[in-house]
């Protein structure tokens, strides 16, 4: 995955438990959510034991105006500090 892929999110990301109201909408109101990759950065914190899928963070611009501002949803602490997806979180679309 490289900058200006396009991208929505994965049914890994989906399942996870701050992704609920999104699984509603992409999934039973079948409304498309597509995100451009911005940026791409490494992880700054880095330990022995992080996975290769936690070392490498994702920004995303999403087209529609309110789709989720991180992997843990919309809320205004995480907007600020950690506005980012894994890999796992993210799929190509097509």
């Amino acid at each position: 995955m490289k900058v200006g892929d396009l991208v929505t999110l994965s049914a890994y990301s989906l399942c996870s438990e701050p992704m609920f109201m999104w699984k509603d909408r992409i999934w039973r109101h079948k409304k498309p959510l597509v995100g451009l990759v911005t940026r791409i950065e490494a992880n700054p914190r880095i330990q022995p034991w992080t996975s290769k899928n936690e070392s490498v963070y994702y920004y995303i611009k999403w087209m529609q105006k309110d789709g989720p501002a991180s992997r843990w949803g919309t809320t205004h602490y995480h907007t600020k500090l950690s506005g980012y997806f894994y890999r796992k979180d993210l799929k190509f679309v097509k």
